[in-house]
């Protein structure tokens, strides 16, 4: 007679496939988890990297702070001067300011001659 916690061979089968299926399971999420956990690791040195070099340009106080934003905008200051001077942008500025005024002369001639037209139609319908 069989015992009420006693198992059948199919039971205990069917429980070790179970069981099997769920260590599966448990690998791979582990597997995942390391991954994650080495790529964790990455990000948080790069980070530490990150932090340390921009640790360097933090100001100390108001005054250095300041002398940081004044060499900056100086420096901005000086390329925008040094563009300035740029012999091909000013060439560029004036063939644009050439073509400006040959698209502005050139709508000019086509509102002449339609205008034109348009009294030659009017003045042939009219007679």
């Amino acid at each position: 007679m069989k015992n009420q916690n006693e198992l059948t061979i199919s039971e205990a089968q069917k429980l070790i496939s179970e069981l099997k299926a769920s260590i599966l399971k448990l690998d791979e999420l582990n597997n995942k988890s390391l991954t994650n956990i080495k790529e964790l690791e990455n990000l948080n040195q790069k980070l530490e990297n990150y932090s340390s070099i921009l640790s360097k340009f933090e100001p100390k106080d108001e005054k250095e702070m300041v002398q940081n934003y004044s060499i900056y905008l100086s420096f901005l200051a000086q390329k925008i001067e040094d563009l300035g001077k740029n012999e091909d942008l000013k060439k560029i500025q004036k063939i644009i300011n050439i073509s400006d005024k040959i698209v502005s002369l050139s709508v000019l001639k086509v509102a002449l001659i339609v205008a034109v037209v348009t009294t030659a139609l009017n003045f042939l319908i009219l007679k």
